[in-house]
């Protein structure tokens, strides 16, 4: 058991040096990083200009290629997640949350559910993409830095503190939400005025309600502390649904090993999917399982099959076993990538083989490495 942990721990190893597979960003979130005073967008005049040219700073914000910051731009839920946590300087440091959905904002949610911040997103990344709610960003950040657990709460902390003016004056003093705004959405110049306002004004740090829940004394799974934090949220606010603390496998084109960590199933049917039904169902006839996962790689108690992104040049597949492998698994995963039909011959070198686009190396003792070219 011991040599088989590592073999499997080597064929990790050899796969995780594959090219950084292609990541999927949504398109709000391509930002680079040009200054301030380029921005063709943002000039002295502006009403958040030095909101910006600070947040920038501080690294809490950044512009786009074209040299723009699109100020008048809804800013979506992720991307208010992560002004948020870097504005607080909230970390991951409580894991990832079980079952959500592959997101380059995974991270921000991470560490705020940790603090259980009330927001919608937590496990629909669609719900990420759209456009954030005043109301929703008042009940986070009332949450973290004002003790407030109600919308009413995070209203009058926001205008108390003068984080905001509020918004429709003829609702002043008849109705709250209304008057605040709560059901519409704000733009990135008008957020990052919101934490330019909390810096001057030295709220920086999360307080209160917020760093007890981040204790965490109950001991709750991020699951739970995340459902909290959307429970939270006012009932004309919460669009997210709860998530469940049993990870949903059922869709994956493999199964799971029970004892599986960081597994995630888009990541497997992003993979898999490269093979053919014929070769899926002989694996699982093997009784073959995936332990690990991680973007463009997945893993399973006999091998390892990474997929490489467009930018790799040479190499578009790496596909790494364990001898005690069935060696018939081996050619039809290696027939579905190359086209290419390898023998027991070519398999059983121990040297260096060479077969069209295919290159065979033994790596390790025990271990096997195939890397189809493009």
């Amino acid at each position: 058991m011991k040599k088989q942990i590592k073999v499997v721990a080597m064929i990790i190893f050899l796969l995780t040096s594959i090219a950084a597979p292609t990541v999927s960003f949504a398109k709000d979130h391509i930002e680079a990083n040009v200054l301030v005073e380029n921005f063709s967008d943002v000039n002295k005049n502006h009403y958040a200009y030095e909101a910006i040219k600070w947040a920038q700073q501080r690294g809490i914000v950044s512009g786009y290629p074209d040299g723009t910051f699109k100020p008048n731009a809804e800013l979506t839920e992720s991307q208010f997640a992560k002004m948020l946590a870097e504005f607080l300087a909230i970390k991951d440091n409580k894991g990832d949350i079980i079952n959500a959905t592959t997101h380059w904002s995974d991270r921000n949610y991470d560490s705020l559910a940790g603090y259980g911040v009330p927001l919608n997103g937590y496990f629909d990344t669609v719900i990420r993409d759209k456009p954030v709610k005043r109301g929703v960003v008042a009940q986070a950040i009332s949450h973290l830095t004002g003790n407030a657990s109600s919308l009413t709460e995070a209203i009058n902390y926001m205008v108390g503190e003068e984080i905001t003016t509020g918004q429709n004056r003829e609702f002043e003093g008849k109705d709250l939400s209304k008057f605040f705004g709560s059901n519409n959405n704000l733009t990135r110049a008008q957020v990052t005025a919101f934490f330019f306002r909390m810096h001057k004004s030295n709220i920086e740090e999360a307080t209160g309600i917020a760093i007890e829940i981040h204790k965490n004394t109950e001991g709750l799974s991020l699951v739970g502390l995340a459902n909290n934090g959307m429970s939270k949220l006012d009932n004309s606010l919460r669009t997210g649904k709860l998530g469940s603390e049993t990870p949903d496998f059922s869709g994956a084109l493999l199964p799971i090993s029970d004892s599986a960590e960081y597994v995630n199933v888009n990541y497997i049917n992003e993979v898999i999917s490269h093979l053919s039904s014929n070769t899926i169902n002989k694996i699982k006839e093997k009784g073959y399982q995936v332990t690990m996962t991680s973007e463009g790689i997945v893993s399973t108690n006999y091998f390892t099959l990474g997929v490489s992104s467009e930018i790799e040049k040479v190499m578009k597949y790496r596909f790494s076993y364990r001898e005690d492998i069935d060696i018939e698994i081996v050619k039809c995963i290696v027939k579905d990538l190359s086209g290419e039909t390898l023998t027991d011959a070519d398999l059983s070198q121990t040297t260096k083989v060479t077969k069209g686009k295919i290159v065979i190396t033994q790596e390790f003792e025990g271990v096997k490495d195939i890397r189809i070219l493009r």
